[in-house]
């Protein structure tokens, strides 16, 4: 998915690096930030919910569906069967509304979520972390983000308060949260660790274990500090 863009100056840093140039052309290739998979699921999405309003546009515009609505409530505060049935289109129209506005919030929530995680996975590896890591910390740190109305990211601190960094406000954007997670677990990060030399993680006697027992940070402690055990480890499940 790339989209032709006219002014850089407002793009966020972390989008930056994906950023074509061509002339006098500027384009920004999404698929650098997402697996294509994600970028087939998010256009499906899209399509999806333009398809909604196009079948609810045929119904008339919200000002024309508010009157009738207001009609319907009206003729509901009367007696006798035309009032029952009033009020029986009023109790259908809102349960079909909280229905498909639920489905639609949670579809946005979606792919709000998956936008943040493929920005937030390409600041960790600007960060340094090394491949196999980067997935497991992104799908964790996802629980550190809150959502604007128009989608933005909000980084909180792990107490849940908002986070201080670079971005607008003070606030913290996605590079100061891969940054700090950085700090955080050196372990998974090019040379970030202090084992190295070929030292394996359980030299001190205890046996290794099997790959099927190891979590995801002893297998990413150990593909740092000891690359070839971690191969010899994994080849033998």
């Amino acid at each position: 998915m790339k989209i032709t863009i006219t002014d850089l100056s407002g793009l966020p840093e972390g989008l930056k690096s994906v950023v074509e140039t061509e002339g006098d052309k500027a384009t920004l290739d999404l698929s650098k930030l997402m697996p294509a998979e994600d970028l087939t699921g998010l256009k499906s999405a899209l399509q999806k919910e333009r398809g909604n309003a196009s079948a609810y546009a045929k119904f008339g515009t919200p000002e024309e569906l508010d009157a009738k609505l207001a009609d319907l409530e009206k003729k509901a505060q009367g007696t006798g069967k035309a009032a029952e049935d009033a009020q029986a289109k009023i109790d259908q129209i809102k349960a079909e509304y909280e229905d498909k506005l639920t489905g639609a919030n949670s579809r946005i929530e979606t792919m709000m979520k998956a936008n943040a995680s493929a920005s937030l996975k390409a600041e960790l590896a600007k960060a340094g972390f090394i491949p196999e890591a980067i997935d497991d910390i992104a799908a964790t740190a996802l629980g550190r983000l809150e959502f604007g109305d128009d989608g933005t990211p909000k980084v909180l601190t792990a107490d849940g308060k908002p986070m201080i960094g670079n971005g607008a406000d003070h606030g913290a954007t996605l590079g100061d949260l891969a940054k700090e997670l950085a700090d955080a677990k050196p372990y998974a990060v090019r040379d970030g660790g202090k084992g190295g030399g070929g030292k394996q993680p359980n030299s001190g006697g205890t046996p290794q274990k099997k790959w099927a027992e190891m979590t995801s940070g002893e297998k990413v402690r150990l593909h740092r500090e000891n690359p070839e055990e971690y191969e010899r480890v994994k080849a033998a499940g």
